[in-house]
Parts: structure tokens; sequence; C-alpha cells
């Protein structure tokens, strides 16, 4: 991948072949997650007004910090709030829209570029004691038939290794991905995500990390330890191919 770049509120993974990947940061989207089905209903309309895809092709989660994952292989035919409870998916359909939520938890997307799979998972402290983004890849590979070498995974903004406090109930939990300092306990999410995706058969050189901190980079992100009640909105969606064999034109819209 080349990098990760902004564009008023919005940003996206570049070099990504086949492929949208991003997330619509502070700037961009103003919505009180608060209200909770206005909210759900306002970033809808974000997201198909940034992104050109029907609304009822954005796929958004109850997330309820578990590592249920659900697949969507079918389009969806009506325009739902919430697919269903659940912090994983996974399709083969292009023009369909994940969402993961995220102010602080990690969102992790895995793409198939040889099959055209394309996952995501929402990965707290929770999601990441019960790997799910492994959990993503084992299914990604037993019921669409993925090798494990082909997938790329990317993740995005989310609490970073020098911001994220926890007790000592918690930390225990990560022996290998929590440090000391100050007499303060400080949790790895991002190695804890990466080390799992290395247990499921991803390669190293096939895992890019934003490096980006939710609460460090909070004038860009929304973060739940910075008191904030905004949602980042982390998408990816496939490209639609055209009858010759060219990428579609969707895109972001600027």
């Amino acid at each position: 991948m080349n990098g990760f770049r902004a564009d008023s509120g919005i940003f996206t993974v570049t070099g990504a072949d086949g492929i949208r990947i991003g997330v619509i940061g502070r700037e961009a989207n103003t919505v009180d997650y608060s209200k909770t089905d206005e909210a759900r209903r306002d970033e809808k309309a974000l997201l198909g007004s940034r992104t050109g895809i029907p609304e009822e092709h954005i796929i958004m989660l109850e997330q309820v910090h578990q590592d249920h994952i659900v697949i969507i292989d079918n389009p969806p035919k009506e325009n739902r709030l919430a697919h269903a409870p659940a912090d994983g998916m996974i399709t083969n359909i292009p023009g369909i829209c994940l969402v993961i939520r995220t102010a602080d938890c990690v969102p992790v997307y895995a793409y198939d570029p040889v099959r055209k799979i394309l996952g995501a998972a929402h990965s707290g402290w929770k999601g990441c004691h019960l790997e799910i983004a492994r959990k993503l890849i084992d299914m990604m590979a037993e019921q669409f038939h993925c090798t494990r070498g082909d997938i790329e995974v990317f993740i995005l903004p989310s609490i970073g290794p020098h911001s994220y406090i926890v007790g000592e109930d918690v930390a225990s939990l990560f022996p290998d991905s929590v440090v000391e300092r100050r007499e303060q306990l400080y949790l790895d999410l991002w190695r804890s995500v990466e080390e799992s995706l290395l247990r499921g058969g991803i390669r190293d050189e096939h895992i890019y990390t934003t490096g980006i901190c939710t609460l460090q980079k909070s004038a860009d992100f929304y973060s739940y330890r910075n008191g904030d009640s905004g949602r980042n909105l982390n998408f990816a969606f496939m490209l639609p191919r055209r009858a010759g064999g060219g990428v579609s034109g969707f895109s972001l819209k600027e």
C-alpha cells in the first residue's frame, strides 16, 4: 500500500487495488452518535453522499463487542439501520459498503484480491481477546476458499499503544501486548491484532497499519477517551467491474 491520504475529513488508503477503504473523521462527520436511530440514518446518508453507494447497500452492524461474524452474500433489498448484532462481516459482492463505527476500538479490514472477498471486524479489547480478526480470516478461508497468503489486512486509526491505559484485569489478558510506564499499564491493541493475524496465516508484509492514534489525533478523529459522542465511520467496498474488465465509476465523491 502507498499510504493514507486526508481530504476534507475523509482519510483513504492509497494504492489498494480493486477496493476503496478509509474513514470519515471528525471534520466530515458531525453526527451525534448518542441519538441512536437518527444518528444511523444520518450516517448512512453521509456515507451514501460521499461514496455514491445506495444506502441499502451500506451495511452497519449492532456492534456488541463479541466475535460473531455474518456473511452478506445477497444484496440487501431494504435500507436497514443495523444488519445484525455482530462485530464482523464478509461479502463477495462488489459495491456493498461494510461500515465499522469506532471511537478508539480497532477497525480491521481484510481483502482477498484474488477471489475478491472483503471482510471487516470491530475489535476493541474484548474483540482482541476473542481474536475476532483471526476468526475473520478463518471464515474467509473456510467459507470462500481464500488463500491466507493472498489476503491483505488494513488496521485503521484507533487508540495507540502510548495512549491506552488499562487496569490489571484487562492487562492480564494480554501478557505480550502490555508495557508499564510511570506506574501505568498500556495496552497495544495494534500488536495484539497483528500477532493474531500472523497466527491466522497472514503474511507480515500484507498487514498495513496506519499507526494513527485516535486519542493523540483527536482533532481529526473521534475518541471515546477524549469524551466525544461522535463516531468515526470506517468503510470499505469492492469496486464493481465493467463488462470489459475495467473498474466501474464508483469512487469517493469530493
